[in-house]
């Protein structure tokens, strides 16, 4: 899976390995660090403009699928043995025990959503492909800069794309998740 580069090598880790490493305090309580392909990265800091679109699709989400699906806020979602991410936002099926017992996984995202900022490269390149390769059945981009909603659908696992992209500046996105029916109006992601 990983290709050795021998003038440049690079230590991986695997999830366990980085798991154990946060169980035994490698980082800080303000550290935020995803697990891309074995390696750390360091994840951009949230300003206001991006908190704020997360919570309010937060809301829009959690209120409209209350008891049918777990809304997920920058937790963590397993996607292979060399990949953590935490996206902003993941829907995941419905389980009693809110993924007490282990962290979700691909298989279990309805929907996952990244807020992007300064981190729309990565969120659209390696990010998308990890997503695609998981099986992530729908992902959206929330383009702060050009206020467009990015709905990569139909994941293609793999070539690490997505084979239907509708990309929205205004109007009415629809989607069925956990046997709910919503309708999400661009503006209430980018209100005026």
């Amino acid at each position: 899976m990983f290709a050795p580069d021998v003038l440049n090598p690079i230590h991986r880790i695997d999830v366990k390995r980085f798991h154990r490493m946060i169980e035994a305090g490698c980082f800080g309580d303000g550290d935020r660090v995803e697990l891309i392909d074995g390696e750390m990265r360091d994840m951009t800091p949230i300003g206001p403009p991006h908190g704020g679109t997360a919570n309010a699709l937060n809301l829009l989400l959690t209120l409209r699928l209350a008891g049918k699906a777990i809304v997920s806020v920058q937790g963590p979602l397993a996607l292979d043995d060399g990949t953590e991410l935490y996206p902003d936002l993941a829907v995941l099926q419905h389980r009693d025990d809110f993924y007490r017992q282990a962290n979700p996984t691909g298989d279990n995202a309805l929907l996952v959503i990244e807020v992007a900022d300064s981190s729309l490269s990565l969120d659209q390149g390696p990010k998308l492909a990890k997503y695609a390769r998981a099986g992530i059945r729908r992902y959206w981009v929330v383009d702060l800069r050009h206020r467009t909603l990015h709905d990569y659908r139909d994941p293609d696992c793999f070539q690490g794309r997505y084979r239907q992209l509708h990309s929205l500046t205004t109007g009415d996105l629809s989607l069925d998740i956990a046997g709910v029916q919503l309708r999400v109006a661009v503006a209430e992601i980018f209100p005026s």
